[in-house]
């Protein structure tokens, strides 16, 4: 969802700038108290650049100017491009989902019409599809965001899985991750592929689908 490629813009100056606080790249630093709408309106503004030029147009400056904030706001919040690009892409996906009471089957469904519903927003869609074009040529960069950004909201899909393998539901030879992919996999190509949304009906029938394959 992405990747540290070499030294970007960003990231030396933000080194430049707080390399007397010893920080680590990549770590956020202590500075003035933080104003909530800065934050927000640069947050925004980083996922409007990322939708508009992607990670190889995304350039601080410009996230400054349409935040309407100076640079040194950014800087004393981030310590360079890619952590604000993470934060960005965090912000507009939200935080990883509860898992509502229900059955396995409801609950399935609910994580994968969560993932339709964030996907055919039509800002998403435009930033996932720069991002996945950049890290085709940066594969370090969607490394990154697979580990960062996906990785902690399949976790609850994840645990849903195993729940169905001790109820009895699906097998317990199953790929976790394959299924995973099966289920994901025809909402994000429809937009990827720029085809006509998925539906909610269209979601629960590749739930049902994979759950009659994956049983006993």
């Amino acid at each position: 969802m992405t990747a540290h490629a070499a030294v970007s813009e960003g990231t030396a100056a933000a080194t430049d700038e707080g390399a007397a606080t010893g920080s680590p790249p990549g770590a956020r630093r202590a500075g003035r108290p933080r104003s909530d709408k800065a934050e927000a309106a640069i947050l925004a503004a980083a996922a409007d650049v990322l939708a508009d030029l992607g990670y190889h147009g995304f350039a601080i400056e410009t996230v400054a100017a349409r935040a309407g904030v100076a640079k040194t706001t950014i800087y004393r919040r981030w310590a360079g491009r890619d952590e604000l690009v993470l934060d960005a892409i965090n912000a507009i996906k939200g935080p990883p989902p509860e898992l509502p009471e229900g059955s396995v089957r409801d609950q399935m469904l609910f994580l994968v019409e969560r993932t339709r519903r964030s996907w055919t927003n039509s800002q998403h869609g435009r930033m996932m599809r720069r991002l996945a074009a950049d890290g085709s040529a940066q594969p370090e960069l969607y490394r990154m965001f697979r580990d960062r950004v996906v990785a902690p909201r399949q976790v609850a899909l994840r645990a849903v899985l195993r729940r169905g393998i001790d109820e009895g539901l699906i097998r317990p030879d199953v790929d976790v991750a394959g299924v995973i992919d099966m289920l994901i996999a025809p909402v994000i190509m429809a937009v990827m592929t720029h085809r006509e949304r998925l539906t909610s009906t269209q979601v629960a029938f590749v739930v049902d689908t994979v759950l009659r394959g994956l049983a006993p």
